[in-house]
């Protein structure tokens, strides 16, 4: 997280201004229920009472956008950020990198593409690992806004208990994409075009 920073911060003094924009924002995701169920279900195996409670339907998010050329830029990004809690806890904080396509750059709304990759920071009471993926995005530039649409093809591997019919519990994993698909609001701050 602080090598992300830093790099951020450095590419901020580094670069001339009438590249750079700032973009905050919210997401929501659709995987992010498939984690909940998950904890509920292994607190019901376990013979527990299950409250998961998602603490955000929204996730925040907020990134860096750098412009190559009037077309091409890169975009880094942090979130969005969504936390579980109730009788469990979970947090995940995705950092993600880049490359994009501007179709019309000097109009006052410009579609863009970008792809590149995702991972996901987690931490949780039955969190295992995760592992980096894919991330493509389709979105148009307003004026003062952005609307995308993403897909995030990382993965996080969680601890699973299962229970068959016959027999004991047995203790294993199970990967989930926990965002799957995104679709999210940014407001953007371009510095001096």
């Amino acid at each position: 997280m602080r090598v992300a920073a830093a790099t951020l911060l450095l590419l901020a003094v580094a670069v001339p201004a009438h590249a750079l924009e700032w973009r905050l924002g919210v997401s929501y995701a659709t995987g992010v229920s498939d984690v909940t169920d998950l904890y509920e279900d292994n607190l019901r195996l376990d013979g527990r009472e299950a409250e998961v409670d998602l603490k955000f339907p929204l996730g925040i998010a907020a990134s860096f956008l750098y412009d190559w050329t009037a077309e091409w830029r890169t975009d880094v990004g942090i979130g969005p950020v969504f936390a579980i809690g109730g009788d469990v806890k979970h947090l995940e904080v995705p950092l993600s990198a880049t490359m994009g396509y501007n179709f019309l750059p000097y109009s006052r709304y410009s579609p863009y593409v970008r792809a590149g990759f995702i991972h996901h920071f987690a931490s949780g009471d039955q969190y295992d690992s995760s592992t980096p993926g894919l991330l493509l995005a389709v979105g148009v530039d307003f004026t003062h806004f952005t609307l995308e649409l993403a897909t995030d093809q990382s993965k996080v591997k969680f601890d699973r208990l299962r229970c068959p019919a016959s027999g004991s519990c047995q203790l294993g994993t199970e990967e989930l994409n926990t965002y799957d698909v995104l679709a999210s609001f940014y407001w953007r701050f371009r510095l001096n075009r």
